[in-house]
């Protein structure tokens, strides 16, 4: 381990001295197990992480943080707790999604599934023309992506919605009924957590947090389908847009798909 804390404080850019006083350091020390370090150093050896520099954002499952890569790319790493509170819900999710089978019962194992999905998810999205973080690499527990922003980075809707205008609104309305569209017609697939809190406002919007989406087949998508739209709707409805009936753009977008699953049902 003495080699792997050594590459650690590297990633880190700690000195002994430092260390202690180090935020980065502390909320890296709440998340990393034997596992987590030996996966950053199996990045850190290929070049795909070379530092860590930044908290970007902390949850019940994961944190997110800015880097470097060796060629001085900046990169957003994704690290999920290996242990977490959330196990029945990963489990449910990951229980219902007809990619996955039938999802182990070790909370690790399950974890790097959740981990690998996520990164399929990024692609799947991306494919079918729905913008979101450029995935670049996974292994177990870690999922390195593209960084959104420049030296800051690029700030969630709903932290600068007090700076936006109802054209802007608008327009950003039109993008998350765009995405949640293309995401079903084209993609066959659901976000499933799409909200203000998920959608980044940078050059254009950049929708992220993909670790719930699904595919169409999943029989929990419809749910997620009505949440997505009801979630945009209820928001910019209350920012003065003229949205559709949520109702209404459901039955529009699940139309076969609804009718399909209720004569299963009879």
């Amino acid at each position: 381990m003495e080699r792997l804390d050594r590459e650690i404080a590297e990633v880190l850019g700690l000195t002994e001295k430092r260390e202690k006083d180090s935020e980065l350091f502390k909320v890296f020390s709440e998340v990393f197990d034997r596992t987590t370090v030996e996966t950053i150093s199996y990045f850190y050896r290929r070049g795909k992480i070379e530092r860590l520099y930044g908290v970007l954002s902390t949850g019940k499952e994961a944190n997110v943080f800015a880097g470097y890569d060796a060629k001085g790319n900046r990169i957003a790493v994704k690290i999920y707790r290996t242990y977490t509170t959330e196990f029945r819900r990963i489990w449910e999710y990951l229980a219902a999604d007809p990619r996955v089978g039938y999802p182990p019962k070790d909370i690790r194992k399950l974890v790097f599934v959740w981990t690998r999905r996520e990164f399929k998810n990024l692609q799947r999205a991306m494919k079918y023309a729905v913008r979101a973080p450029e995935p670049i690499a996974f292994r177990n527990n870690i999922l390195i992506m593209e960084y959104i922003g420049d030296e800051m980075p690029a700030p969630r809707l709903k932290d600068v919605e007090k700076d936006l205008e109802l054209k802007d609104f608008e327009e950003l309305y039109d993008f998350a009924i765009g995405a949640i569209e293309k995401l079903w017609k084209r993609g066959d697939m659901v976000h499933g957590d799409l909200s203000e809190y998920n959608i980044l406002i940078w050059n254009e919007p950049v929708i992220i947090d993909w670790s719930q989406a699904t595919v169409k087949r999943n029989r929990m998508s419809l749910t997620l389908l009505y949440r997505d739209i009801r979630n945009i709707v209820n928001y910019f409805g209350k920012k003065g847009v003229s949205v559709e009936d949520p109702e209404e753009k459901f039955r529009e977008l699940a139309g076969d798909e609804l009718w399909e699953r209720n004569l299963r049902s009879l």
